[in-house]
């Protein structure tokens, strides 16, 4: 294996493979928080526009496609590990560094693509939102945007198939031929990122700050656009790395942190896009939970108040029975008057209007209805009577009369 110069290491460094068995730690936890997110986002994204709106878009798909990208980009990493992402290039095998160099490779052609579709579904959801005309400056600035965003990433995308020729070259270079120095290509495409970004970034912020709405409205709407200065701060990152890595010889450990910022970027880029339907998906489960709550809480009330209701008319509905039973019968009065409410809640009907309710051998007599405690002037009809047939038996006639209940003495037919 040749070394570079001020590489050397010490004896017991050398020919240790132990990074074969396992990924690095940082990309597991970069790789893992990012996936995580996204595919939370991307989740509740899709959910909000097939379920809840029914309005899914073409910039949604997109979303999806970028997610697709970023779990084929994650899988890149971690096969990388297994030939020394991450490792000090005198520490790796030279069947490892091979192996390695192409999926170094197949990483930058996926990140054009990738990067592209990710740009493309937010700029399709500005041109949803903010330009419905075709002839507005918007919907230009968005088409310019995306148009250019194509032709460059498809260039970017080229460069890197073709870095080397015989492309073979990129991972044997012991083939005779030439390459670029590939440090170049990414350092232009990481610097259009960046530019890129900020006018992705503020696009729509000035498009909110101009439509009619109140100031507090338009910090909202600008907040939950402005979730793209992270993808910012990642491109930027990306761009730091890359220009320290110039001039790079220890390729292995050294385009580590590139494998990183890249799926946190992608990541980034896939939260600006989710961000605006956010608010839609917790408006309907937060709605949907104060429903339940609501109807818990007026379940629990209405049994409390029965049992209320049940506890105030038993003593009521025993003393009426008492009071008829001894006496034959109660006049409106003395009905009142044993349950303690008030006339003006009686509604009397003449005597010869009084109605005969037949049931079996006996028959019941009713003339007022009567409302206690504020309640409706609702009689509950329900008819107890001794066993038909009964030579002596008498029958009530039962009244719930919400507070109440009522019984009044039933004669034999």
């Amino acid at each position: 294996m040749i070394v570079p110069e001020g590489m050397q290491a010490s004896a017991s460094e050398v020919h240790r493979y132990d990074y074969r068995d396992s990924a690095r730690y940082w990309n597991v936890v970069t790789q893992a928080t990012c996936l995580a997110i996204s595919t939370l986002l991307v989740w509740m994204r899709m959910y909000s526009k097939l379920l809840i709106t029914k309005a899914p878009g073409w910039e949604d798909f997109c979303c999806v496609l970028a997610w697709m990208g970023l779990v084929a980009y994650v899988v890149i990493t971690f096969e990388a590990d297994k030939y020394g992402n991450g490792i000090h290039i005198w520490e790796v095998d030279e069947s490892d560094l091979q192996r390695y160099s192409k999926w170094a490779n197949t990483s930058q052609i996926i990140y054009g693509p990738l990067i592209f579709i990710t740009k493309l579904s937010v700029l399709l959801l500005y041109l949803r939102v903010f330009a419905p005309s075709f002839r507005s400056k918007t919907f230009l600035c968005i088409h310019a945007l995306i148009w250019l965003n194509l032709g460059f990433y498809f260039a970017d995308t080229i460069v890197k198939i073709f870095e080397c020729s015989p492309r073979a070259k990129i991972w044997d270079k012991t083939l005779k031929g030439h390459c670029i120095n590939i440090n170049i290509p990414i350092i232009v495409t990481s610097s259009i990122n960046v530019a890129s970004d900020f006018l992705i970034l503020v696009l729509p912020i000035v498009s909110v700050w101009r439509l009619q709405m109140r100031n507090s409205k338009k910090w909202g709407t600008s907040a939950i656009f402005a979730a793209g200065i992270f993808a910012c701060m990642c491109s930027i990152m990306r761009l730091v790395v890359s220009v320290r890595n110039k001039t790079v010889k220890d390729k292995t450990y050294d385009w580590f942190p590139e494998f990183l910022w890249t799926s946190a970027e992608v990541t980034s880029g896939i939260i600006a896009s989710c961000m605006p339907a956010l608010p839609t998906f917790f408006r309907h489960f937060f709605n949907r939970a104060r429903a339940l709550i609501s109807s818990a809480s007026t379940s629990y009330s209405s049994r409390s108040a029965k049992k209320a209701i049940e506890v105030i008319s038993w003593p009521a509905s025993r003393s009426v029975r008492q009071k008829t039973q001894s006496s034959g019968g109660l006049s409106m009065t003395e009905l009142c008057r044993s349950t303690n409410c008030e006339l003006d809640d009686i509604e009397q009907q003449p005597e010869e209007h009084t109605g005969r309710i037949f049931s079996g051998a006996g028959y019941t007599t009713a003339g007022a209805q009567v409302g206690i405690l504020g309640l409706p002037k609702v009689v509950s009809d329900s008819y107890t009577s001794e066993s038909r047939g009964a030579e002596h038996g008498l029958g009530y006639r039962s009244g719930i009369l919400k507070t109440v209940e009522v019984d009044v003495a039933s004669q034999r037919g």
